[in-house]
Parts: C-alpha cells; structure tokens; sequence
C-alpha cells in the first residue's frame, strides 16, 4: 500500500508567535454567498486542485501572514433548513501541508447531504509559527463557521471537526479549553458535535517534543467526560500514530463516558485511509459515514 510520508520530529523547530487580527462576529460583515459552479454528483472523486476552484471561498481569519480561508462545497438543490457540515484540518506534521491534501474526504460528506469544508490554517514550513498557532487556527474556523452559521446555511448544533494526521489533532483541540486567540469572542463555542479522525496524532509517538513542553494540547491527557461523538481510524502498522495509541485513545474516551468508535485498518500504515486513490478509502468513510448517520448528523 502506498505510503503517505509525514515530516518526522526535527522539522518541529518552532517559529516566533506571530500577531492575529481576528473576525469579531459583533462586528463581522456577513460572509459573501459565492455561486458554486455545478459539481458531479461524485465530486470526491475530482482532484483536489479541481474542488479548491470549484469551492465557496471565504476569508474566516486575518494574519500578519495572510488571509485564512474555508473552502465550502454544498449538496446538490437547494436547501430550506440548515444542514450539518463538517471541517476538515489537512496533515502535515503542522510544518506543510495544504487545503487539497483532504478537500475530497468534506467533498464525500458534501455527496452525502452534509456541507463539506476545509479550512486552511497557517502551518511552519509557509508562516514560520508552532503547533500553537495551528490551534488557534483550527479553534478560530469552527468558531466561525458556527458564528455565521445562520449566513451560510448551517446548523450550529450540528457542526464535526475532522482531519488526518496533525490535521486529527487539531480537530481534536478544538473541542478542549485553552489554545484561543485572546481576542476571539468566546462567548461562541469552537467546540464541534462531533469528531472523526483519520489516524489522528493523539499524544503518543508523532509529536513527542511538542507534547513535553505542552502536556495541555495532547488529546490523551485531556480526554473529559462531555467530549463529542468520536470516529477514528487507524493502520494496525502505522509507524507513525501508533495504532496501540489510537487503543488507548478509545478505551480512555468510553471510561469517561463518551461514545468512541475506532475503525481498524488491517496492515495499513500512515496515512491508513485517504487519498480517495488508497484501497481503505472507501469502506472507511463508509463507516465513519453510517456513524454519522447513526448520530443524526447524515439523512
């Protein structure tokens, strides 16, 4: 199986703290409704360069370093009620990494009658920052998308953070206190309905620097009752999130209360299910889709 391979630990040297200008929703201007060109009714299938084009693009963040953008594609007709929708964060270590790395896994949620969106957010090869901002970032678009959920046609109560990787991780984060940006309106929960992750970096193995000097951030030691519905899936010879992590994530999540469901993925390594070309693509956002479904986030 082809493998995807994830910068190892020494590229975590961490850049200087850069400051933010932040979207206050007070004050926010609306998000413009950009008309979406027509999408096949298998649009997970198209490159990913192709459904960055064909997205809603919408400005969600203002750095020093740039815009940060959500990349938002609609089912097919037209919608009289709110729908789900789910962001995902794309892998790379927090060091590269971009939007069409997994825009096709929100466009196979976007297939199955939910919003599909991904978020870019700044990473350290491109903006010279740590995992820290990535955070902040990630807790920033969900708190966006719920923010202006009533403009973009979205239900507030039913938004999942998603993503592979280091992209797991920050999805993860965003449903725990702390890594906010100081000028964000907390007031509005970054905390999703949901989780689905794909061979999510959890605290154990990838990581291991980042983790010493911000025990806060690993998603084993931060594990509360409360957390949302959680699906993740993991390669049973993954080198680089252990698979006896994701065990333990699971086992961790159902003792303290939560529904957690892990999706085993039999001789795969890192990444064990996507691109949409990896054989464990398919019967993998399968389950997590029915998983979906079973939690009334899917028709």
């Amino acid at each position: 199986m082809k493998k995807i391979v994830i910068p190892i630990l020494f590229l975590l040297a961490f850049g200087s703290i850069q400051g933010c200008i932040f979207f206050r929703s007070s004050k926010t201007e609306p998000a413009p409704m950009i008309n979406q060109k027509q999408l096949p009714v298998n649009s997970y299938t198209l490159d990913g360069n192709e459904l960055v084009s064909r997205s809603e693009k919408i400005v969600y963040k203002k750095s020093v370093q740039g815009d940060l953008f959500l990349y938002l594609l609609r089912p097919e007709g037209e919608n009289k009620k709110p729908l789900p929708a789910i962001v995902y964060f794309f892998g790379g270590g927090w060091v590269v990494g971009s939007v069409e790395y997994q825009i096709a896994n929100a466009a196979w949620f976007r297939d199955h009658g939910i919003i599909g969106i991904t978020a870019d957010y700044r990473t350290k090869s491109k903006h010279g920052i740590s995992p820290v901002e990535c955070i902040k970032d990630a807790k920033s678009a969900i708190r966006y998308v719920r923010a202006h959920a009533a403009e973009l046609g979205i239900d507030p109560d039913k938004i999942i953070a998603a993503g592979g990787s280091a992209g797991g991780h920050l999805a993860f984060c965003t449903a725990i206190e702390g890594g906010d940006e100081a000028e964000e309106d907390r007031t509005i929960s970054s905390k999703p309905n949901a989780l689905v992750l794909h061979n999510p970096v959890l605290g154990e193995g990838f990581g291991a620097l980042f983790f010493e000097e911000h025990p806060e951030f690993s998603p084993m030691l931060r594990i509360t009752k409360g957390m949302p519905p959680t699906i993740l899936s993991n390669g049973t010879k993954d080198g680089t999130t252990p698979f006896a992590a994701a065990q333990k994530y699971t086992l961790l999540m159902k003792d303290s209360g939560n529904t957690c469901e892990l999706i085993t993925v039999h001789d795969a390594d890192h990444s064990c299910d996507w691109p949409v070309s990896n054989p464990n693509f398919f019967p993998t956002l399968t389950a997590m889709t029915k998983f979906l479904s079973d939690h009334e986030f899917i028709p």
